[in-house]
C-alpha cells in the first residue's frame, strides 16, 4: 500500500467515523438518555407499524408511506428529502405477515447519465472495502444502490433500530456523495 493509499485509507475512516458520531448526535436527545423506553422496549418481528414507530422520532425529517411490491408484499418507503429508502420485510413464517424476523433497508437512485458504468461499478465495489456492513452496487439497469439487512431472531432494541436507521441514512447520503454523484476533480 502507498503513503497515498495509507492516508487516504486514513483520512476516509477518520471521517466514516466522524459521520457515525455526527448520526448518533442527530438521534432525537429522548432516544439516548439511560432508561428511556426506546432502550428498554424490544421490537420482536419487523411489521408496517413497528417501522412507523421507529421512524415517527424523526418528526418532520422523514414522509412514511406504506407501499406494495407487484407481487403483493408490503413495505415502507421512508424518505429524508430527496433520499428514498425501501424497507422490505423478509424472513416472515409462513402465513405470518407480521412475525417478520429480518428487515432490509434498499436506497437506489437513477441511472447517473454523466457517469461511466465501468468507474460506477468499481466506485461501489470500493465503497464496499469501506463500509463491510453493508453492500453497495450497480444493479444490471445501471442503478447504483446501496443496501443493508437487520434481524431480529431474539429481539432488538427499539431505540437500537433506530440508531440503525440513523446510520442507514447517513451512510446513503455518503454513497450519495462519494459514488452516485461525486465532486468533479
Amino acid at each position: 500500500m502507498t503513503m497515498h493509499s495509507r492516508s487516504t485509507l486514513r483520512s476516509l475512516t477518520s471521517g466514516f467515523v466522524g459521520g457515525l458520531l455526527l448520526s448518533v448526535a442527530q438521534v432525537p436527545a429522548h432516544a439516548q438518555q439511560p432508561g428511556n423506553p426506546d432502550d428498554l422496549t424490544e421490537v420482536n418481528a419487523f411489521t408496517p407499524g413497528t417501522v412507523r414507530e421507529i421512524l415517527s422520532a424523526f418528526g418532520t425529517a422523514v414522509a412514511i408511506a406504506d407501499r406494495q411490491t407487484p407481487e403483493g408484499r408490503q413495505f415502507v418507503e421512508a424518505s429524508f428529502g430527496q433520499l428514498k429508502i425501501n424497507m422490505f420485510f423478509t424472513a416472515c413464517p409462513p402465513d405470518q405477515p407480521t412475525q417478520c424476523q429480518g428487515l432490509y433497508l434498499l436506497a437506489f437512485w437513477p441511472k447517473p447519465a454523466e457517469r461511466n458504468l465501468g468507474n460506477l461499478t468499481q466506485a461501489a465495489g470500493d465503497f464496499n472495502r469501506l463500509y463491510e456492513f453493508s453492500k453497495a452496487g450497480v444493479s444490471v439497469a445501471g442503478e447504483p444502490f446501496v443496501a443493508r439487512y437487520l434481524i431480529s431472531d431474539f429481539g432488538v432494541k427499539r431505540g437500537t433500530l433506530r440508531r440503525e436507521v440513523t446510520n442507514f441514512v447517513v451512510l446513503a447520503q455518503r454513497f450519495n456523495t462519494e459514488v452516485v454523484a461525486p465532486p468533479a476533480r
